[in-house]
């Protein structure tokens, strides 16, 4: 047993002198904190948009309003658990009433305890989204609709946990299903429709007292009815380390290769290194930072291309400067070169947002934020600036 830690701790000090110099986004374990719980809550916030259809001329404002109620509902029987998660958000535009829209996740778990160490189960999400105009199928072209795009999403994950918080040797292993469509449209949208079979297995191993050597495999196929020649499959094999020194400091460092290949030959195949890193760092009790990263790549989100690779890092710094009042400040870039057939495209999407908190008492939060949005494409047409300002409350019944 000694040989074989003095093994895999000689494979993982190269993996930790690379997560040194660069962040990026973990996948965090999965967590259940056994009892029952129910939680209801209702937010409501009115702010202003500078520019509603994301246009490099001619922006227009609107005002808004939102509101979301949402409930988390949790309860245990013996070795059973259930959960459920569900909210909707509506929102309604002042000067661009077609736009007005609601949200819908619905998201039901069950676990059920094999033993102390081992624990079997299901997750399945529903989603329903809007996308608005002026971004995905519609960037650029917001003025030719009078309305965005309704999309819809629904995912059912089966799974196996081996092992808990401290175990020696813990293990994650999951497949699944995700359905995706564009329910507005269709004439054109259903050549995006695809269903994605999921595979993940994920395994930890304790090197130390608080650090461990992780796998990570990942394989997704993608089948798109109307437009087989889009089908694919891809692949992603990490090696890494998850360190937490003390609860001050958390590593998860994972870099390894990744490769997608399409069922239509003339489409080339990609492969090359892909990471994903995540580090959370608390230097005070009131304070806390986290910096992730990652590579990857992504489906396609236009009628024409073939896949997306994309970059992303994000910076997330909050303060609670009291017991009442609380600040956050998120930065977000985000790098996608699009592939298509003969050609690549680059766009940079740069993201900011400030948030303030005052918690008048245990039920009741006024907040105030502002965000920037920008997009800067090789394609000048599309490139664009948006920011909007509002202030909302939070009450949880």
């Amino acid at each position: 047993m000694v040989a074989f830690r003095l093994l895999l701790s000689s494979l993982v000090i190269p993996i930790i002198g690379f997560g040194s110099c660069v962040i990026a986004h973990a996948q965090a374990d999965v967590s259940i904190e056994s009892g029952n719980q129910l939680t209801t809550k209702l937010s409501a916030e009115y702010g202003q948009i500078s520019n509603f259809l994301n246009q490099a001329d001619n922006k227009k404002s609107t005002g808004y309003f939102k509101v979301e109620p949402s409930v988390f509902l949790q309860t245990q029987m013996s070795r059973h658990l259930v959960q459920l998660n569900g909210k909707v958000s509506h929102y309604k535009f002042a000067n661009f009433s077609a736009d007005d829209h609601s949200d819908l996740l619905l998201q039901p778990k069950y676990f059920f305890k094999l033993d102390s160490n081992k624990t079997l189960f299901t997750e399945i999400k529903w989603s329903e989204a809007y996308e608005s105009r002026g971004t995905g199928l519609s960037l650029g072209d917001a003025e030719l609709l009078t309305t965005g795009d309704d999309k819809k999403t629904v995912s059912t994950i089966f799974g196996y946990l081996y092992g808990q918080e401290g175990s020696v040797a813990k293990l994650k292993l999951s497949i699944g299903q995700k359905d995706f469509r564009y329910k507005t449209r269709r004439e054109q949208n259903q050549l995006l429709d695809r269903k994605d079979i999921l595979a993940n297995a994920a395994f930890d191993y304790l090197l130390s007292g608080k650090t461990y050597f992780s796998i990570d495999l990942d394989y997704t196929q993608s089948g798109f009815k109307h437009n087989s020649s889009l089908n694919k499959s891809k692949y992603a094999a990490l090696i890494g380390v998850k360190w937490q020194s003390t609860a001050i400091t958390q590593l998860q460092a994972f870099a390894g290769y990744h490769e997608l290949s399409f069922d239509d030959k003339s489409l080339a195949k990609d492969s090359g290194f892909k990471w994903r890193i995540d580090v959370d760092w608390r230097p005070t009790d009131f304070m806390r930072v986290n910096i992730n990263t990652l590579r990857d790549f992504e489906t396609v989100n236009r009628i024409a291309d073939s896949y997306r690779v994309v970059d992303s890092t994000n910076l997330e710094v909050s303060n609670q400067f009291t017991d009442f009042f609380q600040t956050s400040a998120v930065i977000g870039y985000r790098k996608e070169e699009i592939v298509y057939p003969g050609k690549t495209d680059d766009e940079d999407y740069f993201y900011s947002e400030l948030t303030l908190k005052y918690q008048r008492n245990e039920w009741l939060t006024i907040f105030a934020g502002f965000t920037f949005k920008e997009l800067d494409a090789s394609l000048d047409t599309l490139n664009y600036q948006s920011n909007s300002l509002s202030l909302g409350f939070s009450v949880i019944i």
